[in-house]
């Protein structure tokens, strides 16, 4: 950029960089150095959206999607479609699901020489409570049922790794396996002893058997990080993050004061909301002295720039329209994100592989609808004040139409012991 422009930047990023929500301790540092990241989410995480991510936070470990131990070890010559990725995505945690540990050592390895240094942990998913997974093929959450089972697939990925930790992603023990603290100690203790010494927690428990669905289990089931806070205490000798309800930096931060949780992570409040989450991420949390990117701008260039490479480049005319999901929530809360993201859904319906314009042309179609203020104003982006002319009408009374929140009769309750 010229040197005006340069100069308008570095001013934007001393500006941002007083926005301190937390620093870790030296020694916090030393223990765990990843305090904030993001979770993995299915048809979410994938490359482009971890590429789009990393334009905005620099320091955040993103997740991938959960690859699934014979996806990967049946389909040998389809490998790029599953663990291709861009060094610029750096660094990453790559999640596996399954229940054989033979297999899962094998997909670790496979996982391990394909990702090399990018990866910096393999996560091994025990929390996710789907019926697909969970239900028809008994891995995710089911996990937890069978902790002995936990500890022998950790082992075995363990000695497959290459020195990359494994860890592991679990809830609070699952209405099959039982709601007590003892029993989420106990399977904790099991990992382990195969090997993990980190574990991600969602901070609620996970009912399975159809009784809710997957957006449900992350809802109704009430949330208790008092008792990640309690197995952070009675393993001191483990990491801990906290996982569930935390949708903003603020959010966060304040789990982090004086805790014995060394990281937290962000689920669908990343997807929802990125440029809220990830844009002053690294100054907020990451102790850096300035955030990677001055303006959305600048973030939905590169990001373009990598589209239409990735567009022209690729093999699969599928990717076409994937690559245009990243951006649909970008300016989530602004006036004009949902024509922006309309017109993004509806350029992806249309386009065609190598037979249409390039990503680059439907993105800058779809940012007519955004304010060139808004393009150009340094992170984080707020939406106008309620009597500005630009901004949104009020929403409408739901009064009428409010439903209370769901209750299940009969869920099993976990109890965070006293301390």
């Amino acid at each position: 950029p010229p040197p005006g422009q340069r100069r308008r930047h570095r001013a934007m990023r001393r500006e941002r960089g007083s926005g301190v929500l937390w620093r870790p301790a030296a020694a916090e540092e030393r223990r765990y150095p990843y305090p904030y990241s993001v979770a993995p989410m299915m048809q979410v995480t994938d490359r482009h959206w971890r590429f789009m991510a990393r334009g905005l936070s620099r320091r955040t470990l993103l997740y991938t999607e959960m690859y699934v131990d014979q996806a990967l070890l049946h389909n040998s010559e389809a490998l790029e479609g599953f663990l291709g990725h861009s060094p610029e995505e750096a660094p990453v945690a790559v999640q596996l699901g399954g229940n054989e540990p033979s297999a899962l050592a094998r997909a670790t390895e496979l996982v391990v020489d394909y990702w090399g240094e990018s990866c910096v942990e393999v996560n091994l998913n025990c929390g996710c409570p789907s019926h697909v997974v969970a239900g028809r093929n008994c891995f995710g959450a089911r996990l937890m049922t069978d902790p002995d089972l936990v500890r022998r697939i950790v082992h075995e990925m363990s000695r497959r790794s290459r020195g990359v930790p494994v860890t592991v992603k679990h809830r609070l023990g699952t209405d099959l396996s039982g709601a007590d603290y003892e029993t989420t100690l106990a399977f904790c203790r099991a990992a382990k002893e195969g090997g993990a010494r980190h574990f991600v927690v969602h901070a609620r428990m996970a009912i399975l058997g159809r009784r809710l669905s997957t957006e449900q289990n992350r809802s109704i089931p009430p949330l208790l990080p008092d008792v990640a806070r309690r197995l952070a205490v009675d393993e001191p000798d483990c990491t801990f993050v906290l996982n569930g309800g935390l949708r903003s930096l603020e959010d966060c931060a304040a789990h982090l004061r004086d805790s014995p949780i060394v990281g937290a992570m962000v689920g669908r409040a990343a997807w929802t909301s990125p440029a809220a989450l990830l844009a002053t991420a690294d100054t907020a949390l990451l102790g850096a002295a300035v955030d990677p990117a001055p303006t959305p701008r600048d973030v939905i260039d590169r990001y373009a720039d990598y589209a239409d490479d990735r567009y022209h480049r690729s093999l699969d005319p599928n990717e076409a329209q994937a690559l245009l999901k990243p951006l649909h929530h970008f300016f989530a809360g602004l006036r004009g994100n949902k024509l922006f993201r309309m017109s993004l859904v509806d350029a992806a319906r249309q386009i065609r592989f190598r037979e249409d314009h390039p990503p680059s042309h439907h993105i800058a179609n779809a940012l007519r609808h955004i304010r060139e203020d808004h393009l150009d104003a340094p992170f984080p982006l707020a939406p106008p004040p309620p009597d500005s002319p630009a901004s949104c009408p009020p929403p409408r009374s739901t009064a009428r139409t409010a439903r209370p929140p769901r209750r299940c009769e009969g869920l099993p309750t976990l109890v965070a012991p006293q301390t």
